[in-house]
């Protein structure tokens, strides 16, 4: 049995690398973005962090303050709003949704723009119970964060793209 398992894996492995899956590494830079400084509308947000670390992890430096030879990757109109998705028969909510928004735009040491402004926006709805309305709070803090995750994962996959479109 453990032979057969074994045997599994090794050509589970195999297929995939052969039809071309392999994990997401850490994002490829451009060569504008190996010293880059990250500002954000909201400084309060861990997402400014996360971004700075990303970077880190593949290889920048990151600069305190802007200036010559200094990417920057700029995110603003940085936000999570909470709106009413849908309202029961009663006149009660019943659903709500949450949206996360980031203007991103990204240049080079040299103030080359790699990315034009762009909006980036991650939508998430959850149920809201009247007779569970203590743990709203909690469940709106759990969404957020991993909203926080997924925005980071896609801002570096928009960086991770410039290098790819700059190689090519």
């Amino acid at each position: 049995m453990r032979r057969s398992t074994r045997s599994l894996v090794i050509v589970t492995a195999l297929a995939l690398g052969a039809c071309g899956f392999h994990l997401r590494g850490d994002v490829a830079l451009a060569p504008g973005l190996q010293r880059v400084h990250v500002s954000s509308s909201d400084t309060g947000s861990p997402l400014k962090s996360n971004i700075e670390d990303a970077l880190r992890r593949g290889g920048a430096t990151i600069e305190v303050n802007p200036g010559e030879g200094v990417g920057e990757v700029k995110m603003t109109g940085v936000g999570v709003t909470t709106q009413v998705a849908s309202v029961g028969g009663n006149a009660r909510v019943n659903e709500f949704s949450m949206v996360y928004h980031v203007d991103l735009e990204v240049s080079d040491g040299a103030g080359k723009a790699l990315l034009e402004k762009q909006p980036i926006e991650q939508h998430r709805n959850f149920t809201f119970d009247q007779t569970q309305a203590i743990g709203t709070g909690s469940v709106q803090d759990q969404i957020r964060r991993e909203m926080e995750r997924d925005m980071t994962a896609a801002i570096m996959r928009r960086i991770d793209a410039i290098q790819r479109r700059l190689a090519h």
